[in-house]
């Protein structure tokens, strides 16, 4: 799941179907909408810091929401900043089987989207089938969240007002081509989202039996 705006338009029974892993990233624990998801894992890419306009709001969200969480926490291991039960490393190109270095971290594809990072880190626990939700890169940015966050200027503000960088819709296309080639789906499930490179669907589609 990305932040953004779309994960608001699901309906509640989409974060409990059977059988399905969550995966959150970066603000999901402060989001409105999915407060009651039973997290599989979340994923940060980048530092807490960063996420808000005052880095202090990030130290507060780390504190108060993301290091008391049950769930796993995977983060990028070229940033150690936030607390993680789990470090990847990030170099070129999907990922296929998971591979060790001698820190006993594993590697994923090289992303601009902690999105990608936490597709990745799915595929390599096994995961077949992955449909993405708030990957929308336009705006609202993100989708609605609890306060005090909801009130707080965005570390990324005008971010998604731009078009979809060709580098971001070049790594979706690749990851996209990697499961495709393995046997594997991903599908954006996202309304109305400006990335080209994932094939989409409804939301009320995907996961029917």
């Amino acid at each position: 799941m990305g932040n953004g705006g779309s994960v608001d338009e699901v309906a509640p029974g989409f974060w409990t179907v059977p059988g399905v892993a969550y995966i959150g990233t970066n603000r999901c624990l402060v989001m409105a909408s999915v407060q009651h998801v039973p997290w599989t894992a979340v994923c940060m890419r980048d530092h807490y810091r960063s996420m808000w306009a005052d880095p202090i709001r990030g130290w507060e969200y780390h504190e108060r929401h993301w290091k008391p969480a049950t769930c796993w926490k995977v983060g990028a291991a070229g940033d150690r900043g936030p607390w993680c039960n789990e470090y990847v490393r990030q170099i070129p190109l999907w990922r296929h089987k998971p591979a060790y270095d001698h820190n006993r971290e594993m590697a994923v594809m090289r992303n601009s989207s902690v999105v990608l990072m936490a597709a990745n880190w799915a595929w390599l626990c096994g995961a077949r089938k992955i449909y993405l939700i708030g990957v929308d890169y336009h705006p609202p940015a993100h989708g609605r969240m609890i306060e005090p966050w909801a009130s707080l200027p965005q570390g990324n503000a005008g971010h998604y007002d731009r078009p979809v960088p060709p580098a971001i819709e070049k790594q979706f296309r690749r990851a996209v081509r990697a499961v495709t080639s393995a046997g594997g789906k991903m599908v954006n499930l996202s309304p109305q989202t400006a990335l080209q490179a994932v094939p989409q669907q409804a939301w009320s589609e995907a996961l029917r039996p």
